[in-house]
């Protein structure tokens, strides 16, 4: 193997290094990502739910206020 080869290949050896490096933190910026956003999903759930209750209960209110006192 001549000196230029060797370069060469150091050369590609050092680009891989890094390419694995900046592999491995595009992963674990996509996985902090990903937990990001399950967290979201769960949020977004518990508002739907609390606002589904909330909505049922101002129904309800909303019917009983016209049944008893709005008899004008």
């Amino acid at each position: 193997m001549s000196p230029d080869e060797r370069d060469r290949l150091a050369k590609v050896e050092q680009i891989v290094a890094g390419q694995q490096k900046s592999l491995e933190s595009i992963e674990a910026k996509l996985d902090h990502l990903t937990s990001i956003a399950d967290m979201g999903k769960g949020a977004l759930w518990l508002a739907l739910k609390v606002g589904g209750i909330l909505a049922m209960i101002i129904a309800a209110a909303w019917a009983l206020f016209d049944k008893f006192l709005h008899r004008g």
